[in-house]
């Protein structure tokens, strides 16, 4: 076990530095968000959990087991401007196929539009929105290891321009439960466009390689998770134009002064911080910290605090009800909702009500 978590710390320290350049903008970037309120709670990516949760799968395929089996999902997302996200997924398990298969959608609406000409004049109304259909599968040997994949075929419409991409997730887990510690790998998104929104001009997907670990205690009820995103470079600061400052005190000329990147800086924009607190394994409360949300939302003016987020989940049954809350700048805010249900509870419960009837 040391060796494995060493091998995995090696690789998460070890891939920024492989890579330097950032690469160009990427589409389909609602592939990216977070497809459930737990997760979002979490600091909007997180690999590292596993349970009964079938919302899992999207963020980490390997994270499919066989307590997610004849599990529905519905999330949605109520952003600033009225744009929805939402994520609708069902888990199931089939006789003489080990493993457990994950199915669903994953869609985005930005909304209705006015359409103009060159002088502002209006010419009617258009309409944007995305659409991801994935499957998945994953497969648990020995006590420890799992491994799972997605594939997902992607819709895109904007507009009159289309595309359709297809992508893949490929994931390994660790899950340690007699140290309490689990640990993950995935490659998310790994595909293309193979129908571009202009003819002859392709535009790459947004890739990412995430790492993860959790931590948990004996007889303490919460578990810290650490998030590692965009491994796979170095430098993610994006470059404002707005923060390089003119110099011409000694010249003649303006001379542009770039601001100093620190390494810590650098270093922290790649890690989420959470914890996650379990009372009685029916109520959670989960709060985290993002840096590079912070970074990239904080005003100069105004701090406050969009690199937190915080949730609240509550399990009744075959019920299960979580709530994610983000706050984002100018005092906006992002409510993710996911309510979740074991299906076959019911079938149960419905075929015990007939036996007892025709025992009467």
């Amino acid at each position: 076990m040391k060796r494995i978590l060493f091998l995995i710390t090696t690789t998460v320290f070890f891939i920024p530095y492989s890579f330097a350049q950032i690469g160009g903008e990427s589409t389909y970037k609602f592939l990216s968000l977070s497809p459930d309120a737990r997760i979002t709670s979490l600091g909007g990516t997180n690999v590292s959990l596993i349970d009964h949760d079938i919302n899992l799968q999207l963020a980490n395929p390997a994270a499919l087991n066989r307590k997610m089996n004849t599990q529905a999902a519905f999330g949605t997302v109520v952003y600033p401007g009225g744009v929805n996200f939402g994520n609708v997924a069902y888990g199931r398990r089939f006789e003489k196929i080990p493993g457990t298969f994950g199915f669903g959608i994953q869609y985005i609406a930005y909304g209705k539009f006015k359409e103009t000409d060159e002088q502002a004049n209006v010419t009617g109304n258009f309409s944007a929105g995305e659409m991801n259909i994935y499957a998945g599968y994953g497969y648990q040997f020995g006590k420890l290891f799992s491994v799972g994949a997605n594939a997902k075929f992607i819709y895109s419409q904007l507009a009159q321009y289309s595309s359709i991409g297809m992508a893949a997730d490929l994931a390994v887990m660790i899950n340690d439960t007699a140290h309490n510690v689990t640990a993950s790998i995935v490659a998310k998104n790994i595909g293309g466009q193979f129908k571009s929104y202009n003819k002859g001009v392709r535009e790459p997907i947004p890739f990412d390689l995430q790492a993860g670990l959790s931590f948990g205690f004996k007889n303490v009820p919460f578990r810290l998770h650490l998030t590692f995103h965009d491994l796979y470079r170095w430098d993610i600061m994006y470059n404002n134009p707005a923060d390089n400052v003119q110099d011409n005190l000694f010249t003649d000329s303006a001379a542009i002064k770039k601001p100093n990147k620190h390494i810590g800086d650098k270093l922290f924009r790649h890690v989420i911080l959470g914890v996650e607190f379990n009372i009685k394994k029916i109520v959670r409360v989960d709060i985290a910290y993002n840096h590079l949300r912070q970074q990239e939302l904080k005003l100069a003016t105004r701090r406050g605090v969009p690199g937190l987020s915080f949730g609240l989940g509550v399990r009744i049954r075959q019920f299960d009800f979580s709530y994610g809350f983000q706050p984002m700048a100018q005092g906006q805010v992002m409510n993710h909702f996911t309510f979740t249900v074991y299906t076959a509870g019911f079938v149960k419960k419905k075929t015990t009500e007939v036996i007892e009837k025709q025992k009467m």
